[in-house]
């Protein structure tokens, strides 16, 4: 319930993902919001709850207990930072108060209102707050709950890509190794090869033999290209209806990569092939869930209303997938929170800011832009050393590019 005031703008200080606005632009974002109470045993987050929201804990104690009964216990005063609590969306948690406590919840939808209103330009871009309809949350619940059930079956990795994961989990993995298993697909051998020849790798000889592209490419840039096979193999599609959408979805995930690896090349600090698999893959839970829905036919009755359901779960599906396929943490966390605008969780720049920022910088343009914050408002563009460009210079830079994300593009479409 609304408590009798407004959260002080030192606690909003602490919420890492407002450190880019000052104290007067702090102290108006308070006015607009309430501190809020719970009671003992008071249920502030439900299992399952779809509300786009960040929960900050002022005062108290929480404990959030998960589906198999774990729990992570949340205390008020610990020091450090104020992060959200159980912010994934469906949530997968339930929140309780363990003690009278006091929080703060801030809207997806607020933030971004309330980031335009310091843009500094025309403040052209339009700030849309879309609700959920009844019949699509009833859609979510449905897929929601039968993820939880283990109905909805995640996809598994292709034989070749399974056993190079697990070859790399041995530090005696070598070339030698990885070329017999990789043999034994045709396929991926004649793409590697093809790939080794490419603008991107060309040495003075051309490759003829797998061996040879493994050892100009390197143990790991191979992996990632073997994964970057594994993951095309997934946007297909059964279903005539559903294929339109499998392609738009390989398309923007191209798109998304080929700026992740652009970007990764002008940055200091990021691996570029690390980069455009992590685009790559930004997206893998729509894939998973529409390739579950083709086996139902209510699902797939309404392709719009499915699409926007889905987008609800994407965070999580994605995040668990890539844990089945044995993928780093770093890869899992882009899944998660590459679309959380206003994620900040430590002072230097990571994986999943740099695919955020492509993600930002592939829907300039859409429909969907209109319903973003100021790309100069987001933690991440800042981390990357970004934070003077404006939009104008994005534009250009984006233009000047076009040939270089174009080659990238050309590269993902022949794998």
């Amino acid at each position: 319930m609304e408590g009798n005031g407004r959260p002080a703008t030192k606690d909003l200080k602490q919420i890492r993902s407002l450190s880019q606005f000052n104290d007067q632009q702090l102290a108006s974002l308070a006015d607009k919001l309430w501190l809020q109470q719970a009671g003992k045993n008071e249920c502030l987050i439900e299992f399952g709850c779809s509300e786009n929201y960040s929960l900050y804990l002022i005062e108290g104690t929480l404990i959030a207990t998960a589906q198999d009964d774990r729990q992570n216990r949340y205390e008020s005063g610990a020091g450090g930072d104020l992060l959200p609590i159980a912010q994934i969306r469906p949530s997968l948690f339930r929140v309780v108060a363990e003690r009278p406590s006091q929080y703060i919840k801030i809207h997806a939808d607020q933030l971004t209102e309330f980031a335009h209103q310091f843009q500094g330009d025309d403040g052209a871009v339009e700030v849309v707050e879309i609700e959920q309809s009844d019949e699509e949350n009833v859609l979510t619940i449905q897929l929601f709950q039968d993820l939880m059930s283990g109905s909805l079956k995640l996809p598994s990795l292709p034989s070749v890509a399974q056993r190079i994961q697990q070859a790399f989990a041995d530090e005696s993995v070598n070339a030698e190794s990885i070329c017999t298993i990789i043999q034994s697909d045709p396929v991926i051998t004649a793409k590697l090869i093809m790939i080794a020849n490419s603008a991107f790798y060309r040495g003075q000889a051309q490759i003829e033999s797998l061996q040879q592209a493994v050892v100009r490419l390197g143990l790991e840039t191979t992996r990632k290209w073997v994964m970057t096979y594994a993951v095309k193999e997934l946007f297909q599609s059964k279903s005539s209806n559903m294929k339109v959408q499998m392609q738009k979805m390989w398309k923007h995930s191209q798109h998304v990569a080929s700026l992740s690896r652009l970007m990764a090349n002008h940055l200091k600090g990021f691996d570029v092939e690390q980069a455009q698999l992590a685009g790559l893959i930004h997206d893998l839970g729509e894939v998973a869930i529409l390739q579950y829905a083709q086996e139902n036919k209510e699902l797939i009755s309404n392709t719009e209303l499915l699409m926007q359901a889905v987008k609800k779960l994407r965070p999580q599906i994605t995040g668990m997938l890539l844990n089945q396929w044995n993928f780093g943490p770093e890869f899992v966390t882009v899944g998660e929170e590459c679309e959380d605008w206003f994620r900040n969780p430590e002072d230097s720049p990571d994986l999943c800011d740099l695919v955020l920022i492509a993600q930002y910088h592939a829907l300039i343009g859409t429909a969907e832009m209109k319903h973003l914050p100021p790309v100069q408002s987001l933690p991440a563009f800042a981390k990357l050393g970004m934070g003077a460009l404006g939009m104008d210079q994005i534009l250009e830079f984006l233009n000047q590019s076009r040939t270089e994300i174009e080659a990238i593009e050309a590269q993902l479409s022949t794998i």
